[in-house]
């Protein structure tokens, strides 16, 4: 690699997720595809014959080849202790699927390795490279809905390729609902809402079979919202489906989709925050419910000048795959140029991946009585 050269990539884990996410990155020019692995070799194989990149059959392999520099870690999460200290005691630098690990003593290891090396580790929360989230954090954030006072998420995933022998139910292999997936909405609501703590947790078993297929928690946040979030992984494929609510002091934000592809805010303001609405939501088409001309009115016992109930909903262009894939190769982008220059500032950092990790952790042992 030259300073202006391309970084080389090697993907450990190739599965459908590692396929998908090199079809993202090889359109970044930044980035090269230089070689995969998998202990499963024709696996291997396959994904290297479709980049018509070297396979290894041993992580370490790959580590150690001189062309790659960025090792994208995508296989269970028990393996990502070891092989992201490996990474990083090699001075390569790591992108992690979620969780960065299945327990924080091991991501502070983890990333304790990767400092010491001066490599990044962050994990791909790819939500925070999204348009609707973005809008959703520009309204709260700009409080012309006045404070948010709860949320509530409702993850109802499918479960349909998960079979009983999946070692997504084995915690020792996954961590656990809470940890194996409940990190992406740790981190995002952390960052729609700021630091925030587990105040309550408990899980359910499936019926027969005693797997853990649905959990719940509550959390309490510096800002004084208050959300729950429910993660089941007890639908159909068809019927996967995951939608947010922020109730505000002066209205409600939805947003529909574990990517979320669509955004509804219904608020009553005034017309100056009717106007600063349409502008933190750009492309949103808008509906004036209700036009209001009294005196100002009173809600949690503030007195709010309103003169409309204003609806601005708003579904993006691109499908769910192609928006998943635009968010991923935004996020390799983001930790590219901030290899190339510190100076820039990441929208995730390795902060981010241990602070979720913390949260999930709290919430599964809550949930166990622990």
């Amino acid at each position: 690699m030259t300073d202006n050269g391309p970084l080389g990539l090697g993907l450990i884990g190739c599965g459908a997720f590692g396929m998908f996410c090199l079809d993202a990155f090889s359109a970044l020019d930044d980035v090269r595809i230089a070689a995969v692995a998998d202990v499963r070799r024709e696996a291997a194989d396959e994904l290297a014959g479709a980049f018509s990149v070297p396979a290894c059959y041993d992580p370490t392999d790959l580590i150690a080849r001189d062309d790659v520099q960025i090792v994208h870690v995508a296989t269970p999460p028990s393996t990502h202790h070891d092989l992201v200290l490996a990474a990083a005691r090699a001075g390569k630098h790591v992108l992690c699927e979620k969780p960065l690990a299945c327990s924080v003593a091991d991501a502070e290891e983890m990333l304790a390795a990767a400092d010491d090396a001066g490599t990044i580790a962050p994990v791909n929360f790819v939500l925070r490279y999204n348009p609707t989230v973005d809008c959703v954090k520009a309204v709260i954030d700009s409080q012309v809905m006045g404070k948010v006072l709860s949320g509530r998420l409702t993850n109802c995933a499918g479960d349909t390729p998960l079979g009983p022998d999946h070692w997504f139910w084995d915690k020792a292999l996954s961590g656990g609902i809470f940890i194996e997936h409940g990190v992406h909405f740790f981190d995002l609501y952390s960052h729609w809402l700021g630091p925030g703590r587990v105040l309550s947790a408990h899980a359910e078993r499936r019926e027969g079979t005693g797997q853990e297929d649905r959990v719940m928690c509550t959390l309490g946040y510096d800002s004084g919202a208050v959300a729950s979030h429910y993660h089941g992984f007890d639908q159909m494929a068809l019927m996967d489906r995951t939608d947010h609510r922020l109730v505000c002091e002066a209205g409600d934000i939805r947003a529909d989709g574990w990517i979320p592809l669509s955004l509804s805010v219904d608020a009553a303001v005034d017309d100056e925050g009717a106007e600063a609405l349409r502008t933190l939501c750009p492309g949103c088409e808008v509906e004036v419910l209700q036009t209001y001309t009294g005196p100002p009115t009173a809600g949690r016992g503030r007195q709010r000048r309103v003169t409309q109930r204003i609806r601005l909903t708003h579904t993006p262009q691109p499908d769910k795959q192609t928006l998943y894939a635009d968010s991923v190769r935004a996020l390799l982008a983001d930790q590219v140029a901030f290899i190339r220059n510190s100076s820039h500032q990441r929208r995730i950092t390795e902060a981010n991946g241990l602070a979720a990790v913390a949260l999930a952790e709290r919430a599964a042992a809550l949930a166990e009585g622990t």
